[in-house]
């Protein structure tokens, strides 16, 4: 697992998915201002979906390493509790 953030600097709420192997997942509404801190899979995906009059469209589809806030494993972070 990496440590990632990802910080909604549009003036709209987000919604944030997180997807990887072995059925993990991870779904959040992160709104506008809002920094939201994860943890993932190396090998996750990160999509970000903005909200349209028309519903959800997806705005951002990354690799999760994208959004890494550094290379050490989350355990051994000092974020990590």
């Amino acid at each position: 697992m990496i440590e990632c953030s990802y910080c909604n600097d549009t003036d709209r709420m987000v919604i944030v998915k997180c997807i990887g192997e072995d059925n993990f997942y991870r779904e959040k509404v992160v709104m506008p201002t809002e920094l939201f801190w994860f943890e993932a899979p190396a090998s996750a995906r990160l999509e970000i979906w903005r909200m349209s009059m028309t519903g959800q469209m997806l705005h951002v589809r990354a690799d999760v390493r994208d959004y890494a806030m550094n290379n050490e494993p989350a355990s051994e972070s000092l974020w990590a509790c």
